[in-house]
This record gives C-alpha cells, sequence and structure tokens, in this order.
C-alpha cells in the first residue's frame, strides 16, 4: 500500500493532472486494498486514512473550488487520525486551502481546537522532561498561520500569500506562458532522469550527469531573450547543478567528482536559503563519508555563523511586526528553521571536528 500511495503522490504532482484524475486514482487505490484487507478492520481504517490524507493533500496543492476541499476535510476528519503529527498535517492541509479562498472564520475554526491542545502537551512535556519540540516547532508553525488569518479577517493579507483572487485576476504574457510550458518540461525531463539510478543503480554517474545536462542544454536553447527567460535560465542552471550534486553522493562518487559537482553548484547560486542549507549540509556528509573533515567544515562553519545571525535577525522583525500588528510574512524561514537547522549543522560540524582530530569516520 505504502509503495502504491507514494507513487500515485508522485504521479499527482504532473501539473497537467487535475484533482478529479488524482481523487479517482486514490479511489481506485482504496478500493483494491480494502478488499485485500477483508475483516482486518484497522487495516481498513489505515487504508482509507491513507487515502483520505492523499486526497487533502492534492487538493491543497491542486486548487480545486472550496466545497471539494471542505468534502476532503470533512471526510479525514471523519476517518480520525492515527497521531498527533497526522492531525497536524492534516489540518494545516486543510487550514491553507482556507487561507487561499479567503474563508478565515472556517479556518479558525479547525485550527485553534489543535494549537490547544499542543500547547496542553507541551506543558505536559515540560512538566515530565519529555522532549518537546515538536510541540513547540507546531505551535509557531500553526501560531503564524492563525495570525494569517486573524489578519485576512481584518482585510489584511500576509505578504507572500497567493489567493484564488489573485490567481483569477493574473492575466499571464505571452513570455510568461512559454516560461510555464519551458518548466514543466524541465521537471518531466529531471524526474525521468531521476528515476532512472534512483530505482536502480545500474546506471553509471557519467550517463546520469549527461543526461541532466541534455535535458538543461534542451530546455536553454528553447528559451527566448526576454527578461522572464533569462530568469528562467538561471533557474534551470541551479535546479540541474543541485541534481548532479545529488547523483554524485546517492551514486558515492569519488570525493574529488563530488567535490566537482558542489562547485558547480556553488557557482549557479541556490535556488533558495533553504535549499542552500539542505546541500550544505548533503555535501559535507559526502566529505566525512569520504574521510575528508577538512572540507566538510570550510562549508559548514560560514553557514552556521550565517544561521545565527539570520535567527536574530528574524526574531527581532517579528517583534517590530507584533508589535505594529502586521501579518506575519511567508516570505521568511521561521525561527524553527534556523533553529533545527543550527542543530542539525552542529551536530555535523562535531562529528567533522571529532573524525579531524583523529576519531570516527562522519556518518
Amino acid at each position: 500500500m505504502a509503495k502504491a500511495s507514494d507513487a500515485l503522490l508522485a504521479k499527482s504532482l504532473d501539473r497537467s493532472r487535475s484533482f478529479v484524475e488524482v481523487v479517482d486514482d486514490f479511489r481506485c487505490l482504496e478500493a483494491e486494498f480494502v478488499a485485500r484487507m477483508g475483516d482486518n478492520e484497522f487495516g481498513v481504517l489505515q487504508t482509507r486514512r491513507r487515502v483520505a490524507e492523499a486526497i487533502l493533500a492534492a487538493a491543497e496543492s491542486k486548487h480545486p473550488p472550496f466545497e471539494a476541499c471542505r468534502e476532503a476535510w470533512n471526510n479525514a476528519f471523519r476517518l480520525g487520525f492515527g497521531c498527533i503529527q497526522q492531525e497536524c498535517l492534516e489540518r494545516w492541509l486543510y487550514v491553507e486551502c482556507c487561507a487561499y479562498d479567503e474563508q478565515p472564520e472556517e479556518g479558525l475554526a479547525v485550527l485553534e481546537p489543535l494549537l490547544a491542545e499542543l500547547e496542553r502537551r507541551l506543558e505536559e512535556a515540560r512538566a515530565t522532561q519529555k522532549p518537546a519540540r515538536f510541540y513547540e516547532d507546531e505551535i509557531e508553525h500553526l501560531g503564524d498561520l492563525r495570525d494569517e488569518l486573524l489578519a485576512q479577517q481584518r482585510g489584511q493579507l500576509s505578504p507572500g500569500r497567493i489567493t484564488r483572487r489573485m490567481d483569477e485576476a493574473y492575466q499571464p504574457t505571452p513570455e510568461e506562458e512559454r516560461v510555464a510550458e519551458l518548466d514543466d518540461a524541465l521537471w518531466e525531463g529531471r524526474s525521468a532522469v531521476f528515476k532512472t539510478f534512483a530505482e536502480s543503480r545500474d546506471r553509471s554517474f557519467a550517463e546520469v550527469a549527461a543526461d541532466y545536462r541534455k535535458v538543461e542544454a534542451d530546455v536553454v536553447v528553447r528559451a527566448g531573450e526576454g527578461e522572464a527567460f533569462q530568469v528562467f535560465v538561471l533557474e534551470a542552471r541551479q535546479e540541474i547543478a543541485k541534481d548532479i550534486l545529488n547523483a554524485a553522493c546517492m551514486l558515492q562518487q569519488p570525493f574529488e567528482v563530488c567535490r566537482e559537482a558542489w562547485s558547480n553548484l556553488v557557482g549557479a547560486g541556490f535556488t533558495s536559503f533553504g535549499e542552500q542549507c539542505r546541500l550544505t549540509e548533503f555535501y559535507a556528509e559526502s566529505c566525512g563519508l569520504n574521510r575528508k573533515p577538512e572540507e566538510g567544515l570550510a562549508v559548514v562553519e560560514p553557514l552556521f555563523a550565517e544561521l545565527e545571525r539570520r535567527l536574530e535577525a528574524e526574531l527581532e522583525r517579528r517583534r517590530e511586526a507584533h508589535a505594529k500588528s502586521e501579518p506575519p510574512t511567508r516570505e521568511e524561514p521561521s525561527p524553527s528553521f534556523y533553529r533545527n537547522s543550527i542543530k542539525s549543522l552542529g551536530e555535523l560540524r562535531d562529528k567533522l571536528e571529532a573524525q579531524r582530530k583523529g576519531g570516527e569516520p562522519s556518518t
């Protein structure tokens, strides 16, 4: 079930597939596996829950009419949640639908009981000295969404929030439509190459890298000369450089190959700060596996300092925004992102330091 569901989720990412088509796919999957379960009531319930979550996720990403989103949420709610993590995810998905359709009251009605429960669990965890990071992160994340909905009630939109009204009013230029087509072609090409080595490690890295570069060349040569095309070409080169680094590390290439892929990615630039953090950690881990701790530390330490600086700046920005009753922005990472990245990167830095001093290899 899990493997079949993951395959359908990947298929649903195809932007040409409609919400109705995605729902039909998952309903067929549900019918097949419910029939296999027979009298296993718990198995049937878990199958229905998995399908309900997938359909709700499709509603959040595909933006069908709001009534379809509400129906997907009601079905998920009726089936219940297997754990608090699942409940947080599914309530968040539906509240995102509410924010997109500017239905703040309905979103708050779903969100506020969950925040109260998370606050209760956080107090309990602290009192019993149990891990509390999950509750802290969710309260921050969902609290921002609650503040955004409250701002919508006041007629304010958070910076970075896209709504259905905005999407329907948007009239793309012919150039922008062409860029969207090229972006779809880039996504399809990259996905196809990834499947060739992710599902079977028989292919060489040289073959995979050549295929990625061919995808890049095919879309770049079709791009025009306008500003929108120039931005697209830069982003395409960044995405391909990222894919090649991922392939080099996943296929466990010699360190020199990984270092070259990293250098090419740095030269192309990162699509976002979040991507920079993720890929820096990915590359630094490969440095540890190749017993090159100095190389890993050389990329980790500057980023660690930058994360600490950005965390302080974001906390200060939030204090000022709160004092002015401004809605939260969706354009900057949250403090929890910085804290979790600092924790993860700090642990990796310590492993690399230990390896440099003659300890065990970084794993």
